[in-house]
C-alpha cells in the first residue's frame, strides 16, 4: 500500500514539473530527476509539499503602493534617453559608447532603487525589477524611435524571459521545505536542494546580465540612429563587428524609402523588418553568445534539447515568444504566441538563436498586418511599458 501511494505521489510531481518545463528552461533539471526517479531521495509526503508549494510560489500578485512607486520611477528613468545624447561629443563611435555607458550607469541606479524598495537580501524581487526596468526601456525606444525596428520585438522577447525568472524562482522556492527538513539525504536528480537552487540563481543571474548587456547595446544604437545617418554609422562602427554594418546599411534603405513614401506601408515595415534582423543577429553574436558559452548555460542548452529530442518538441524551452502581458493570468483577449521553427531548439547555437529570432520578427511583421490580431499588439507593448500586469510570482522574494 506505501508503494503504492509512493508510485502515485511520485506521478503527481512528474505531472506538476514537466507542465513547468514546458515553459522554463531550468526547470528542466528536476523534471528529468521526476522521469528518473531512481536518482531522487525524497518521502511520499515531501513530494505532495512540492507540488502544493510550486502552485502557491507561481500565484500571480498585485504590485504594493511602494513598488508601483517603484515602476514609476523606472519607467521616469527608462523615458529619459534624450539626455544620453551628449551633444558636445561630434565622433558617433565616441557618442555610442558615452551612451552605453550612461545605459550601465542607469542600471547601477535602478538597482538601488529596487534594493530600497525591496532590501539588498531580496535577490529576485530586484531581478525582476531590472527586468521590468528593460521591458519599459524597450518600449521607450520603441515609441521614441518608431523607424527602428528591434525593440518591437526585444520588448516581448524580454517579457518570456521574465515568465522563466517566475517559474524557476517558484520552482527554488518550493523546495526550500526540504532543503529544512534534511537537505544532505534529499536528493533531486543526484543534486542536494542547496545545490539545486544554487545552479537556479546563477542561470537567472546570467540571464539578466545578458539582458541588461543587450539593453545597453540596442540603447545606444537606437539613440544613434536618431542622430547620425544609418550609412555612416554602417562605415563608423564596422570595427564592431561585420553585421552590424550590415544592419545599419539596411536601415539605411529602411531610412531612404521613409523619406519617400512614409513609414506606414508593407514595404516600409519589409525593409524594417529586415534590418531588426540584422540588428538581431549582431547582438546574438557579440553580446549574447559569450553568455551561452559559459559552462552553466551550455550545459543547460544540451539538457533542454536532449529533452526536446525524447518528447517531440512538447517539453523544454523551444524559444517560442509570447506576444502579450502575462500568460499565467486568465486572457480574455487573442492568444498570440510565435512558435519558433521545429529545426531551432539548441539555445546555445548561435544558428537557432538567429532563427528563431529571423522568424519572430518576420511573424511579427506579419501579424501588424492582420486586422485579427494588429490592434492587439500595441495595447500589449503599452501595458508592458506601463510595468502593468507583469509576471508578479506571488512567492518572489
Amino acid at each position: 500500500m506505501l508503494k503504492s501511494n509512493q508510485n502515485h505521489l511520485k506521478n503527481m510531481l512528474s505531472a506538476s514539473l514537466i507542465a513547468l518545463s514546458l515553459l522554463s528552461p531550468l526547470s528542466i533539471h528536476t523534471a528529468q530527476a521526476a522521469n528518473n526517479m531512481s536518482n531522487t531521495q525524497i518521502s511520499p509526503f515531501q513530494l505532495v509539499q512540492i507540488t502544493q508549494n510550486i502552485k502557491l510560489n507561481m500565484a500571480q500578485r498585485n504590485l504594493s503602493a511602494n513598488e508601483k512607486n517603484l515602476y514609476r520611477k523606472l519607467y521616469d528613468i527608462a523615458n529619459n534617453t534624450p539626455s544620453l545624447y551628449n551633444p558636445a561629443i561630434q565622433s558617433p563611435t565616441e557618442q555610442y559608447e558615452h551612451i552605453r555607458k550612461q545605459i550601465r550607469q542607469q542600471f547601477v541606479t535602478v538597482k538601488q532603487l529596487a534594493a530600497q524598495t525591496y532590501g539588498s537580501n531580496a535577490q529576485q524581487k530586484n531581478l525582476l525589477a531590472t527586468n521590468a526596468f528593460i521591458l519599459i526601456y524597450y518600449d521607450a525606444l520603441s515609441r521614441k524611435n518608431p523607424n527602428f525596428y528591434w525593440p518591437n520585438l526585444g520588448v516581448f522577447v524580454a517579457n518570456d524571459v521574465r515568465s522563466n525568472y517566475a517559474l524557476t524562482f517558484s520552482l527554488s522556492n518550493a523546495l526550500d521545505p526540504l532543503k529544512l527538513s534534511n537537505s544532505q539525504n534529499i536528493m533531486i536528480a543526484g543534486k542536494n536542494i542547496p545545490t539545486l537552487q544554487n545552479t537556479i540563481m546563477q542561470a537567472n543571474q546570467a540571464l539578466i546580465q545578458g539582458q541588461a548587456d543587450v539593453m545597453a547595446d540596442i540603447g545606444g544604437l537606437s539613440i544613434l540612429h536618431q542622430h547620425y545617418d544609418s550609412a555612416e554609422l554602417a562605415t563608423v562602427l564596422s570595427p564592431y563587428g561585420a553585421n552590424l554594418r550590415k544592419a545599419f546599411l539596411l536601415q539605411k534603405v529602411a531610412d531612404e524609402y521613409a523619406k519617400s513614401k512614409g513609414n506606414t506601408d508593407k514595404q516600409f515595415k519589409r525593409l524594417a523588418t529586415d534590418a531588426a534582423i540584422g540588428f538581431g543577429i549582431h547582438e546574438q553574436e557579440k553580446i549574447l553568445q559569450p553568455m551561452w558559452d559559459q559552462a552553466l548555460m551550455r550545459d543547460f542548452a544540451k539538457i533542454n534539447d536532449f529533452i526536446l529530442s525524447l518528447s517531440l518538441e512538447n517539453v523544454g524551452l523551444r524559444g517560442d515568444i509570447f506576444i502579450g502581458v502575462n500568460k499565467f493570468k486568465l486572457i480574455f483577449t487573442p492568444y498570440l504566441i510565435i512558435r519558433a521553427p521545429l529545426s531551432a531548439t539548441n539555445l546555445a547555437s548561435l544558428q537557432d538563436r538567429i532563427a528563431i529570432a529571423r522568424n519572430g520578427f518576420t511573424v511579427l511583421n506579419e501579424w501588424k498586418s492582420n486586422p485579427a490580431y494588429s490592434r492587439w499588439i500595441p495595447i500589449y507593448q503599452s501595458q508592458i511599458g506601463q510595468g502593468e500586469g507583469l509576471y508578479e510570482p506571488i512567492g518572489a522574494r
